[in-house]
């Protein structure tokens, strides 16, 4: 009995030694829970060590007591071990956390450096002329003058209200109020405010929708996911070309297709395309400019809308960008 007497001691000191190394690695919610192993292993060691004492306990009862004895030390280091898996693993969690805030903080300060900065430039500098000069200035010139003006506002104005948007998604606050949508009707009227942007670069955009065609979403967001994609689409499309934009029924979801012949995407691009750390900032065929966030907000917006988006595309061949959006209130596929 005296090679087993210094087995448990030996156990004993080890399991002392992992439950002080738990509380170190797990932190403050594992130390009760320590406390209390410690002391339950001591009060039975204080009773193994009294069996052992007296004569009457016999070889038996002192060893029913050591076997049971090890199965608890057993139970006791699997629980630690597989708390400490746990806790590594919401450790690594709240790395990759990190890392997403701050690829989003960086991608912020990114675009108030840089493409905040540019159109206030242009407005300056063209107004500043216009203040100063416009008695020796042309009819003409004076509308070319506002024309850029206009311009410099407009892109302003969306990439503030992009901006904006994409923090009420970063904060959660991003309204969603789901109702019965007839996509057609909804897709010819964000068209129609695209409609500017494609004649300048003589596009036609084509759609391509039954008509009765139904989802269930928010009209604000599925709003802003299509006008996004078809701004791109006109973005990245060559003079004179089409862009078609489709929607049809499968089965529990509408799907959602915007369609071009533009410029493509490459490989490369495609793995990372609606990553906000992944700064793609391609200019379009007239060198049009973006912020880089569009699509990445797309992604979120089509979540919140309980639908998701994807995209297919080759390099000089053209994109097709999809996203879905239930058909009914009991099916998401999130």
């Amino acid at each position: 009995m005296g090679h087993l007497f210094k087995g448990f001691i030996a156990i004993s000191l080890l399991f002392f030694s992992a439950s002080i190394y738990a509380q170190e690695a797990l932190g403050t919610p594992f130390l009760k829970f320590s406390s209390l192993l410690k002391e339950s292993s001591l009060n039975y060691f204080l009773e193994l060590t009294t069996l052992m004492g007296d004569s009457q306990a016999g070889g038996c009862s002192l060893y029913f007591f050591g076997i049971s004895f090890l199965l608890i030390l057993v139970v006791v280091f699997f629980v630690l071990f597989w708390l400490s898996i746990r806790t590594n693993k919401k450790l690594k969690n709240k790395y990759h956390e990190m890392e997403k805030l701050n690829a989003t903080k960086d991608k912020f300060f990114s675009i108030i450096a840089h493409d905040l900065k540019s159109p206030f430039n242009s407005l300056m500098g063209f107004s500043e002329v216009l203040s100063l000069q416009v008695e020796n200035k042309s009819p003409k010139e004076i509308m070319a003058y506002s024309r850029s003006i206009y311009n410099s506002t407009r892109k302003l104005y969306s990439l503030v209200d992009t901006l904006l948007q994409w923090s009420r998604t970063q904060l959660g606050t991003t309204d969603y109020n789901p109702e019965r949508l007839d996509v057609k009707v909804l897709t010819l009227n964000v068209v129609s405010i695209l409609k500017i942007n494609a004649e300048e670069k003589d596009i036609i955009i084509s759609i391509d929708i039954d008509n009765n065609l139904t989802a269930w979403a928010d009209k604000d967001l599925f709003s802003a996911v299509l006008r996004n994609l078809v701004s791109n689409a006109i973005k990245f499309s060559r003079v004179g070309s089409v862009i078609k934009v489709s929607a049809i029924r499968k089965t529990n979801f509408v799907e959602v297709s915007v369609s071009d012949t533009g410029v493509g995407i490459s490989t490369d691009n495609l793995l990372k395309m609606f990553r906000v750390d992944a700064n793609i900032t391609t200019v379009g065929t007239l060198n049009e400019k973006g912020t880089g966030l569009g699509l990445a907000l797309c992604k979120e917006f089509a979540e919140i809308n309980k639908g998701a988006i994807s995209v297919e595309s080759k390099l000089e061949k053209g994109s097709v960008f999809k996203f879905t959006v239930p058909v009914s209130t009991n099916y998401s596929l999130n």
